[in-house]
């Protein structure tokens, strides 16, 4: 029997942590509350209300409240670059200013706007995808990917399109289980390789392929380029993610292949517990811009004692970070850094400054990849020190205890639905959900 891999949660809003909601990883994902009255809210939370990697953004997004009291800037932040994401019928609040809260400026459909009681009769793509879903839940697996296939050949330009390519290979096993034909689909069908997003994401969606296939050398390869040749850090954080977990399907997926390792070979752990203290400590990389910007950064600055740091902002980072230290009375500063080996590396002599917030702008252009630190000089007297990570070239260090957020992670190949209707007298209390393929073996 098929079953959609989805959680519903009928919860207490989504409020005051950090970040409200994570879509990662080319999750296919619906948000979606009640129309009749607010029972769904991402409110208050410091840094963003929804942060979306890239091919992440769900395919439905209605009927919620989002807003922030304290917040200018970005409530919902998208790493993609593609126009046209459709955040129709969403109640935003009375601060609600398009061009600074959604992000990136002018990629969303915005109106009209949702008060309760409003009903979006939803598009003739919606239509579709939801008769295929209908389909694959009464079991005609052949009907329901056949209605897929048509919702990619009529409307490539939409979400659904994307989620339909992303159910296509998670219904294959009940659907003729021939991944050899579902991974030409996705490499040869016109109106996917005529689609710029479409042809991304089924590049993606083929290299799952390989692995149900069990063609170890080509998954593991085309993961390895990713990281070696990445469009954003994310996409190679990601792709470090599944290379790992593709390593221990090799090695426990019943036809194993262990003797095979391709040139990243750093990320094949010897054990599914390794694997896992590496996955948390790469997503606890994510997000890390904007932070800056943020009310809560504000607070935390605000908060230093005196000659204390701020962790360095982003941490880990690429090629600058900055470093913040807060001062109650006037002071000669200087701030060094150093390496591992204690070696000191840079130093800016700030000179003497009058009571207040500061930051320097460090610099890591040339310098390897790892563990560094930073520390402040008060008047000729250390009085704080502080470690940072540089990520260059993706060598990610494993030494680092994994973040624990309180919102929610949502990674590719699970789909999640948040919807009121199933709420009834359920109240659950979440303050984190981790929902990734690892239960998908091939």
């Amino acid at each position: 029997m098929f079953i959609i891999q989805m959680l519903k949660l009928m919860t207490t809003p989504f409020t005051d942590n950090t970040i409200g909601v994570k879509l990662l990883d080319k999750s296919n994902t619906i948000l979606e509350g009640n129309n009749n009255i607010i029972t769904q809210e991402f409110a208050n939370n410091s840094l963003y209300q929804m942060y979306i990697t890239k091919g992440s953004f769900p395919h439905k997004i209605r009927y919620n409240k989002i807003s922030d009291n304290d917040n200018t800037i970005c409530w919902v932040k998208y790493t993609g670059s593609e126009e046209g994401l459709n955040v129709q019928y969403n109640n935003w609040g009375g601060s609600y200013v398009p061009t600074n809260n959604l992000c990136p400026t002018g990629a969303y459909i915005i109106e009209p706007i949702w008060d309760p009681g409003d009903n979006d009769n939803g598009s003739d793509a919606e239509a579709m995808f939801n008769s295929a879903s209908n389909l694959a839940a009464q079991e005609d697996y052949t009907g329901a990917k056949a209605q897929y296939k048509q919702v990619v050949l009529q409307y490539p330009d939409t979400k659904f399109a994307q989620a339909a390519l992303k159910e296509l290979v998670n219904l294959e096993k009940y659907a003729g289980n021939d991944y050899t034909s579902l991974k030409a689909y996705y490499e040869t069908e016109p109106a996917v390789q005529n689609n710029p997003e479409l042809v991304k994401l089924a590049d993606f969606l083929a290299n799952r392929c390989n692995i149900k296939l069990a063609n170890w050398p080509d998954a593991i390869s085309w993961f390895e380029n990713v990281i070696q040749n990445p469009e954003s850090v994310e996409d190679s954080i990601f792709a470090i993610i599944d290379l790992g977990y593709t390593y221990w399907l090799m090695e426990n997926g019943g036809m194993k292949s262990s003797s095979y390792t391709g040139a990243l070979s750093q990320y094949k752990f010897t054990d599914y517990a390794a694997f896992e203290s590496n996955r948390d400590y790469l997503l606890s990389l994510l997000p890390g811009d904007d932070l800056n910007l943020s009310e809560s950064m504000k607070q935390k600055v605000n908060a230093l004692d005196d000659g204390e740091l701020l962790q360095n902002v982003p941490n880990p980072f690429g090629n600058s970070t900055k470093i913040f230290y807060k001062l109650d009375n006037d002071a000669v500063v200087t701030v060094n850094v150093f390496d591992y080996t204690g070696k000191q590396i840079k130093t800016y002599t700030e000179g003497e400054k009058s009571a207040g917030v500061y930051s320097v702008t460090f610099d890591a252009s040339g310098l390897t990849p790892g563990m560094y630190f930073y520390s402040i000089n008060v008047n000729g007297i250390r009085s704080d020190t502080k470690k940072m990570i540089i990520v260059l070239k993706l060598s990610i260090f494993f030494n680092k205890t994994a973040l624990i957020y309180s919102g929610l992670f949502f990674l590719s190949n699970s789909i999640i639905r948040i919807n009121y209707s199933f709420h009834n007298n359920i109240h659950l209390l979440i303050s984190q959900i981790i929902i990734n393929r690892q239960a998908d073996n091939p």
